[in-house]
């Protein structure tokens, strides 16, 4: 590994460590009004350093500047974050991480599908709740899937659970009905997507 390498290594677990420390006054500080600019900036960072879980980042934002807005933002901080990501592993690790996905057996058969459909099997990888969306990142930089094909999968899979994260921490406490009501449709959504893409990917 060249010292390029090895930097962008450094940085970015130093990041992950300071951003942990910090964790308590970063949520904090995300309660105070700031420049939209500032605010998915912030959203990005805490994408790709997820010192605490997303959903949680996601649900604040709500809370804070209402449902809509707060979507918005953590919708292009996280599709930002995961740009930056894919670039990052494709041109700074992609031997290594391609070496790590073909020692793993299990994962054959998805990377069958995935270059067979990379555009479904983002999205699909994006609707899942229990894939961590980081391992979606280095997975797609690692398999060297075309850019923008992953890009706009990412932005139209994060829809869904970004939209009912942010409408929880702008209305749960308001009206829990409401809450009840988009989680069901949360999860009907992601099962009849979840149907049509994985018929349409692994067969």
């Amino acid at each position: 590994m060249n010292m390029r390498k090895w930097l962008a290594a450094i940085l970015y677990v130093s990041g992950t460590i300071t951003a942990f420390i910090y964790r308590y006054d970063i949520l904090s500080w995300m309660k105070e009004d700031h420049p939209l600019v500032l605010l998915i900036g912030t959203a990005t960072l805490l994408a790709m350093f997820p010192v605490v879980p997303y959903k949680a980042v996601i649900s604040l934002f709500g809370y804070a500047y209402g449902s809509v807005a707060g979507a918005a933002i953590c919708w292009a901080a996280t599709t930002l974050a995961a740009a930056l990501m894919f670039g990052g592993v494709k041109y700074l690790f992609k031997d290594r991480a391609r070496a790590y996905l073909a020692s793993v057996p299990s994962l054959a058969k998805f990377t069958e599908a995935v270059e067979r459909r990379p555009f479904a099997s983002v999205i699909l990888a994006r609707l899942a709740p229990v894939i961590p969306q980081t391992a979606v990142n280095v997975y797609a930089g690692a398999a060297a899937l075309p850019f923008w094909n992953f890009l706009a999968a990412t932005g139209i899979g994060k829809i869904p659970g970004i939209a009912l994260f942010a409408f929880l921490g702008g209305n749960a406490l308001q009206s829990p009905a409401s809450a009840v009501a988009a989680i069901l449709l949360y999860l009907a959504v992601l099962g009849l997507a979840w149907l049509g893409l994985r018929s349409r990917t692994f067969k």
